[in-house]
């Protein structure tokens, strides 16, 4: 209390680091060890138990209790999307920044993108990341950096003449790699929920609708590639969600303006659903090819296929006009 009785009001944080949390007891540790050592102390950490059934949320209250800065929310499970979201609604920062609750990043992560983005003005920083199987395991990993952002202060992914190649989707659509600010993430970046794959969708339209977009070109974050709870496997029926994510992104094209921006997106689509369909199991194969036509033939009716790059377009239409067996050969190539 101040001497007239008011409360005083905690000064808000800098930066909200978001970690949505789910039977992840074996790697939290790392996780949430490598948030306290950030080298930038202006921080909240808010942890979202979302419905743990193992011993995750109990960690979570452990870690509180001991650090003033980290905040705990349970909930029942909604999946990444609703974690995530609930960890927006009551963040408290100037900006924003998700870690997965099986990864870990450096210590200077929070601080190089902050820096970065004050120093060019930016509205989203995105860093460059490692895939790792373990913490303390040597690491050698390519750059995911599109090289359009390279010796620049930033780029506007709606007018840039010059844009980002297919090879750097993943680095591009996912949440945990990139500093948001705050307004334009509490607008924008609504995950759906109940749902797998949730970043794709509002990640891409966070992107184009920010007016500026900068990187740290190192490697800060550490993404860890053997969890069990992973969605890559080839028998897990929630890579069927990929197809719903899809939905929700040409809806987005309808309501926002792309710009230049939608080639680079359709092209990520396409080669986003091909991939998803080598890589689910062969009992699975046969339903999946059926909705992936129907979503092409969807991007198709809407004229949105001859905005992909060549290669692209042309597996598209090979699909969308051949049989299940020669797209089988198709998806190989």
């Amino acid at each position: 209390m101040s001497f007239f009785g008011d409360s005083i009001k905690m000064k808000d944080p800098v930066v909200s680091i978001i970690v949505p949390v789910y039977n992840v007891e074996k790697y939290i540790y790392d996780c949430v060890n490598s948030l306290i050592a950030q080298k930038f102390d202006d921080i909240e950490i808010i942890l979202v138990d979302d419905g743990s059934t193992d011993t995750s949320g109990d960690i979570c209250d452990k870690y509180a209790q001991k650090d003033s800065r980290i905040k705990v929310i349970h909930q029942t499970n909604g999946h990444q999307g609703k974690a995530r979201n609930a960890g927006i609604r009551i963040a408290r920062g100037k900006w924003i920044t998700f870690v997965d609750s099986d990864d870990w990043v450096s210590p200077e992560f929070v601080k190089k993108m902050y820096e970065k983005a004050i120093s060019s003005e930016a509205d989203i920083v995105m860093c460059d990341y490692c895939r790792a199987k373990s913490k303390g395991t040597r690491i050698k990993c390519k750059s995911h950096i599109d090289k359009i952002f390279l010796n620049t202060d930033g780029i506007d992914l709606r007018t840039s003449t010059i844009q980002p190649t297919r090879k750097s989707g993943f680095c591009m659509v996912v949440c945990w790699n990139k500093l948001f600010r705050a307004d334009l993430a509490k607008r924008y970046l609504y995950f759906p929920e109940n749902i797998a794959f949730e970043d794709s969708a509002p990640v891409l339209r966070c992107l184009v609708m920010a007016e500026k977009i900068t990187v740290v070109n190192e490697k800060l974050y550490f993404y860890r590639i053997n969890n069990a709870s992973s969605t890559t496997r080839a028998k897990d029926k929630r890579r069927f969600d990929i197809i719903k994510i899809q939905r929700i992104i040409l809806n987005d094209f309808e309501t926002y303006d792309f710009g230049k921006f939608k080639p680079f997106c359709i092209t990520f689509m396409i080669k986003d659903i091909i991939k998803h369909f080598r890589a689910i199991d062969d009992t699975l194969k046969a339903e999946f090819y059926r909705q992936m036509q129907e979503i092409l033939c969807e991007m198709d009716a809407k004229g949105y296929l001859k905005f992909a790059e060549f290669k692209y377009r042309f597996k598209a239409w090979l699909i969308l006009h051949t049989n299940y067996h020669l797209t089988l050969i198709i998806a190989k190539l």
